[in-house]
Order: structure tokens, then sequence, then C-alpha cells
């Protein structure tokens, strides 16, 4: 019964979304995802997941309460699910705990303080009445997301993913995967540790861990306060930009230096504290962190150098660096050039540039109508995810109101090596990179 409900909840949800995408009408299209939006906040999991997607970086979206909070499990449920994992009394680790602050899709973040006596032994010292941040996951809700992912594969291929012949399998496994990452939390707690120590940007904030107190279900950080992106968009102009800049050199130097990008810029996960000097940015949760093998990012940031002109230009060998099928783009090659100065347009002027006026979809439309789904069936499954990690970045740029110089912030970010290495870059030449369009 179970299964057929989650069957039912997740065709209503499609329904909805083919709604709002096809009607014409505002009325139709607001009540639509109102409809959707209480919907998915009803159910946790992957229809929540949806939910904030959607919501991109904007407070102001139909989506945002998706990002705020849904509602939380009462603190006398979560505590037996605490002292379970920590194989204690809670007053042993805790002086006091709240009721859930920040409700989520797979689990949720109640306010706690250390006990005085608490020792944290990765660091063999006491920690003195630490405020601390405690996320616990939702029973059961792996068996959920399990279930949904089972249905999910089941649906068959409809519309451009039939006609283009989209590897629907391989974008499965790639949400499957992530999903599966997000679940577990001590490897999150590993991915922060990771993050937090090889990341140098000024103004960041990564919140420190207590490892002791992690585990699979329950992940313990350091407290942060602050206010959201759409409060930190009424600060003055000065501290708007460093703020700006901190997000975009984050994203730089994790991209392609480190490798290793957060990956859900939805507005609950940043926390924006107006110190005089340098603004902070505090960076939370990361489950969902995208993982990108140096000769993809090397062959994303040679065709970016290409398009400044400090290499020769080759479009298709770096889109097939960066893992797109090569059978497929031969029929677009012709095109791929002229594609990819749309898809990084920002590159292009040394000036900031205002990413309201890049009109990228009408731009593609404009270049190779239907063809575009050629394209997108040829991209790499996983590729979609750092797709939402750039329209993120949009989106935050364009809730501080604030344009930057894209390639002046390139070169800030990322060291001389890591750019020269670029320019050396080559690609993997295969059988698949000369072959014949199949028939």
């Amino acid at each position: 019964m179970k299964t057929l409900k989650r069957a039912i909840y997740l065709l209503h949800s499609a329904w909805l979304l083919r709604k709002i995408r096809r009607s014409k009408q505002d009325e139709t299209r607001q009540a639509a995802q109102q409809r959707l939006t209480e919907l998915l906040a009803a159910k946790r999991g992957i229809g929540m997941k949806i939910g904030q997607a959607m919501a991109g970086m904007n407070d102001q979206s139909g989506y945002a309460q998706l990002t705020r909070s849904a509602t939380a499990w009462p603190l006398n449920d979560v505590i037996p699910i605490l002292e379970e994992q920590w194989q204690q009394p809670l007053a042993q680790v805790l002086e006091c705990i709240d009721e859930s602050v920040a409700a989520a899709s797979l689990g949720q973040v109640h306010k706690g303080q250390l006990c005085t006596t608490h020792k944290d032994d990765a660091h063999d010292v006491e920690r003195k009445s630490d405020q601390v941040a405690i996320k616990v996951q939702y029973p059961d809700i792996s068996q959920a997301i399990a279930s949904e992912l089972s249905l999910a594969g089941m649906l068959p291929k409809a519309g451009p993913v039939k006609r283009w012949d989209f590897d629907l399998e391989s974008y499965q496994s790639t949400l499957t995967s992530t999903l599966l990452d997000e679940l577990n939390y001590r490897y999150e707690m590993q991915q922060q540790q990771y993050f937090r120590l090889h990341m140098h940007v000024p103004g960041l904030i990564v919140p420190r861990v207590y490892p002791v107190l992690c585990t699979g279900l329950v992940l313990v950080q350091q407290w942060a306060d602050g206010e959201r992106l759409s409060e930190a968009a009424n600060w003055p102009e000065e501290q708007r930009q460093k703020l700006a800049e901190t997000v975009m050199q984050t994203l730089w130097q994790s991209l392609f230096e480190l490798g290793l990008v957060h990956g859900d810029p939805h507005p609950g996960n940043l926390l924006c504290q107006n110190h005089p000097q340098q603004p902070q940015l505090v960076l939370l949760d990361y489950g969902c962190m995208v993982n990108i093998p140096l000769h993809r990012r090397m062959a994303l940031l040679h065709l970016i150098q290409g398009l400044r002109g400090k290499t020769p230009l080759n479009s298709f060998d770096a889109f097939v660096g960066l893992g797109f099928n090569a059978i497929k783009l031969q029929p677009i090659t012709e095109y791929l050039d002229d594609l990819a100065r749309i898809l990084f347009e920002p590159f292009l002027q040394e000036t900031p540039f205002d990413t309201r006026n890049w009109q990228l979809s009408d731009q593609v439309a404009a270049l190779f109508g239907d063809k575009r789904w050629l394209f997108r069936s040829a991209a790499p499954a996983d590729l979609f995810l750092i797709v939402r990690i750039f329209q993120g970045l949009v989106s935050q740029l364009e809730c501080l109101n604030m344009n930057l110089s894209w390639p002046q912030m390139l070169d800030r970010s990322v060291g001389d090596e890591c750019l020269n290495d670029s320019l050396q870059w080559q690609p993997e030449k295969t059988a698949d990179q000369t072959a014949p369009m199949a028939a």
C-alpha cells in the first residue's frame, strides 16, 4: 500500500510539473505551483529535494518555503535516536537541546549546547559549553528514498527523452548515488572536514564538525548564526560586493583547484554575517558534494581559456573531455564554438557582467532550435549537478544585485600553476571521437 501511495504521489507531482511548464495562464500556473509546493512539503525525501532544486537560490520563489522548513519531528521523538546513536544518555553529552529550528528533506537540525565535561576525542581538548547544530536523519527515510528511486526507475521514456535517446539509466544511477551519499552523515562529515582544510577564501566559513559525535545518522557541527542571502541584499554596496566575491571565489577555487564543489545551492545552505572589514559567508550542508576528476575540470578550464584567447579554441575536444558523447556531438560540431560563446559569455568580457541580460535559453534556441536536445542528450549524466551549481551562482549574484568580472575573479581565485596546466590540456583520443553519427 505504501508503494502504491508513493507511486500516485510521484505521478501527481509529474502531472503538476507538466501543467506548470505548459500553462500560458498565470493564474493556472500559480495554482498548480502552490499545489505542487504543498504536495512536496508534505512528503519528505525526493519530493522535497525536487522542490528545493526548483527554488534555486531565490527566496522569493514559489517553492522557497521548501528551503526554510517543513514540519519538524517533536524533540521527544528525536532524543531516543540521539541516545541510541551516541550510546549514552543525552544528559552526558548536552546541557540542553532545543526543538528543531530547521526541518528539511532528509533530516532536521536542533540547536544544542555541549556539556562542559564533554571531551572531543578528535582534538583531545575539553569543549566548554560549545553551541552546536545537531542534524538528525528521519527514521526510515532511507527506505522511503529507496522506494521512490525504484518507482522512478520504472518511469518510461517520453517526449524529448525518448526522441533524442537520453541515457536515462545513467541519470537514475547518478541520482541514486547522490542521494545515498546524502543519507550517509559520516561521509558528509568527511567531506566537510576536507573542504574546511583545503579551502582558503577570504570571508568563507566552513563550520567545524565534532567527529566523536557524528554517526551515519547524526552530524554535529559548530553552531552558526547569520542572515539569509535575501536579507544581505539590503546591505551597503561595498559589503554586498565583498560577499559576492566570496561566493564566486569559493566556486572557482573549489571547482578548478580542489575538484570538490558544494552541489546544493539553495537559500537554506547560506548564512551571511555582516562584519565591517570582511563580510562572512557560512556555507552549510556538505551532503551533496560534486567530485570532478582532474581531466574533466582541466577540459572545462581549457575551454574557458580558449574562449578568452589564451589558447586555440577547440570546443569539440573540450566538450568530449567534459564527458560528452562524441558520436552524438558529430552532427552539431559546426555549432559548438558558437554554443560555447553563449554558455560562457560572462568570461568573454573583462568588465563586470550583468547576468540578467544573458538570455541564455533564448540564445541557445536561436542557435540550433530542436538540435539543442541532441547536445543535451550527449551530456554526461552528472552534468546536471554542475549546471545546477552555475545556476546557483547566477541566482546568488542576482539576489545580491551585484555584477562581477568573471575572468578577473577566475584569475584571482585559481593559482598560476592550475591556469598554466589548463593551457597544456590535451584530449584523450578514443575511437568514438572520430566515429560517424549512428544511423
